[in-house]
């Protein structure tokens, strides 16, 4: 049986490739103009990476729907698994499977057009034209290569952490203070881009505070890094800048 992470490499190798070109058919992003959000826009902030099922992005919303366009060039050999147009609000979710070694594995890019939605109602992120002017370009790294390709602000992206506020989020979060402190004006951006902006303080306190602060944390946190780096002293003082957003 092929190992996890033998399965993961699969997986970044198929979306090496098709982030290369949808690169190529949007002129280098830009026709619509995307930003690369989710576990693989991380690797722009902190010098760690971690495996992620999913390829994530965002695109304002225009009078035409962007997610339409996108569709019709994605590769044959995947298929849409949802599509959705609701207003200010459109989500396209296209699959892959790839065979290897007797076992399936799901390849899968989402598009977010206009908002950001989480599984609650008032979960929600505008896509607004700040977040796409001030998005910057810079190489990650996916399967053995190098892309070049946009992702959000600091300031957006912590955000965007915080509203989803899953397990992996919470690490990813410790992570982006330990190596970028607080974002400069996150508490004007959080009015502006969440039409729900006490969803912010919600998952702060409720959730991401209170499971930095456990016990069981620090080895969490390594193990979704795969590192000993991580130290007691780190997780204390993601502590103390969680303490300045109060």
């Amino acid at each position: 049986m092929p190992k996890a992470i033998e399965l993961m490499k699969k997986r970044e190798e198929e979306l090496l490739k098709l982030i290369e070109r949808l690169s190529e058919e949007t002129s280098l992003f830009s026709d619509p103009k995307l930003i690369l959000i989710g576990g693989y826009a991380l690797r722009a902030f902190i010098p760690f990476t971690r495996y992620t099922r999913d390829c994530d992005f965002a695109l304002r919303k225009t009078r035409k729907w962007k997610i339409d366009e996108l569709k019709e060039i994605m590769p044959e050999d995947y298929s849409v698994e949802a599509l959705e147009k609701r207003g200010t609000y459109g989500f396209l979710r296209c699959i892959k499977f790839l065979e290897y070694d007797e076992r399936r594995i799901k390849v899968s890019v989402d598009f977010m057009e206009g908002e950001i939605r989480g599984r609650e109602k008032d979960e929600v992120i505008l896509i607004d034209n700040a977040m796409i002017s001030n998005r910057r370009f810079v190489d990650i790294p996916v399967a053995d290569g190098l892309v070049r390709i946009p992702v959000p602000s600091y300031v957006d992206y912590f955000i965007m952490k915080v509203v989803s506020a899953r397990p992996s989020d919470i690490r990813d979060i410790a992570s982006l203070l330990l190596n970028n402190g607080i974002p400069k004006g996150v508490e004007n951006r959080v009015k502006e881009i969440l039409p729900h902006p006490e969803v912010f303080r919600r998952k702060l306190s409720g959730k991401i505070v209170p499971e930095i602060k456990s016990k069981t944390f620090l080895n969490s946190w390594r193990g979704a890094f795969a590192t000993s780096k991580y130290t007691e002293e780190d997780r204390q003082k993601v502590i103390r800048e969680l303490e300045k957003l109060k």
